[in-house]
């Protein structure tokens, strides 16, 4: 895929974009899920969880170790160490299938464990991590396909992050007007429209991995919300998570 030259130097701009970004999608992740695992055993777990297992923490592990690993290459990439970028990006290629399998065996069992956000039924729910399985594979896969054309490779790499986001701020108390699908789906997308933004100022036009991965993610998310509460997903839903039972 062929890259977009710049109008305008903007090597400050793309550094100090995608490592805040980042950051910021990091301490959101750590908020959402404060009360029910980073923090459970000082707050208190909702009422109703669960106690964590074995499959939950290797979840954790993986996914925050995720998390903590996107950071850390905005970083490297910002201290223009590529070949530390470039290095620890491999841990990507082993993790991505692990992650893969612990995801969907993880979002079936949620559904016992009630683990989701507060007033989404948990077979309404499921829809939401079990649909982003495939959306984050493709993302993810097409951006280190990608690595050697850095603006393609960063940018479905952070539209893929903003799927990571729907279960942290789904679990944050926030008012009435939003939860549901709004904390789930379009609080995560202001990502992709400040994405979109940042293209327009500094390339002169939103770039077309942000065309293409935007349309990918917004397009599954409005699948889920048309899908989650027909008898047809419900019906899969229980048979699926009977499965782990």
């Amino acid at each position: 895929m062929a890259t977009l030259a710049p109008r305008r130097p903007a090597a400050l701009a793309d550094r100090w974009f995608f490592t805040s970004t980042a950051l910021l999608m990091l301490v959101l992740v750590f908020i959402g899920f404060a009360p029910s695992y980073y923090l459970s055993g000082i707050m208190g777990p909702p009422p109703g969880l669960k106690p964590a297992t074995t499959l939950v923490h290797v979840h954790a592990f993986l996914f925050s170790g995720w998390m903590l690993l996107f950071v850390l290459q905005t970083q490297l990439v910002a201290w223009r160490r590529t070949d530390l970028h470039r290095a620890l990006g491999t841990i990507g290629f082993v993790m991505l299938p692990a992650m893969i399998v612990i995801a969907t065996v993880s979002a079936l069992y949620g559904v016992h464990r009630e683990s989701g956000p507060p007033m989404i039924p948990p077979l309404t729910f499921l829809a939401v991590p079990l649909l982003d399985i495939p959306v984050f594979a493709l993302l993810i896969g097409g951006a280190l396909a990608n690595r050697r054309t850095p603006l393609t490779h960063k940018r479905l790499m952070f539209i893929a992050m903003i799927g990571m986001m729907s279960p942290a701020i789904g679990r944050m108390p926030l008012p009435p007007p939003f939860v549901g699908p709004v904390a789930i789906f379009a609080l995560p997308d202001l990502f992709l429209l400040a994405l979109m933004l940042f293209d327009l100022m500094t390339l002169g036009r939103v770039h077309r991995a942000t065309v293409w991965g935007g349309l990918l993610l917004v397009g599954s998310q409005i699948l889920r919300v048309l899908i989650w509460e027909t008898e047809g997903w419900l019906a899969f839903a229980r048979w699926a998570s009977g499965l782990v039972a």
